[in-house]
């Protein structure tokens, strides 16, 4: 998504590329016809691919951010560490961003962190697993860890 032929098999056929994503990035079997289906009628949608594409490319700078969210991007970059209590949750088998490079995430963190990564999970921990993540959120919400 961040080069120009990535762009274009995007925009030549968008569902076909979202099926590979979903495909290669989690674990087989974590989705069924259905839930692609429903999921890739967002790719209908007039902007659908441009909304996508600007997206990723937004975060890694190769794309102009929306002036209304400069303010807020610019605190962001400004912000060294957080003092909050936080949960990082990430599937052990993420096809796209592995759990090794996730290791350090905590250094951002002064206030209390987790960090639990799920067995059998890829990519989409909330919709390959919405049950253990429910159940962790529910934990760290109660006040419990």
């Amino acid at each position: 998504m961040a080069t120009k032929r990535g762009a274009a098999a995007i925009a030549k056929d968008p569902k076909g590329s979202a099926r590979i994503q979903w495909e290669n990035w989690a674990p087989d079997g974590w989705f069924d016809e259905a839930t692609f289906g429903e999921v890739a009628k967002s790719f209908e949608s007039p902007d659908g691919v441009a909304v996508t594409l600007h997206s990723y490319r937004v975060r890694w700078d190769e794309a102009e951010l929306d002036p209304r969210a400069v303010w807020f991007e610019d605190m962001v970059k400004a912000t060294k560490s957080l003092s909050l209590p936080a949960i990082f949750i990430q599937g052990k088998e993420d096809g796209v961003t592995q759990p090794k490079m996730s290791k350090g995430v905590y250094a951002k963190f002064t206030g209390w962190f987790e960090r639990i990564l799920l067995q059998n999970v890829g990519h989409f921990p909330q919709r390959e697993d919405p049950e253990a993540v429910g159940r962790e959120l529910v934990v760290f919400f109660d006040g419990q860890r």
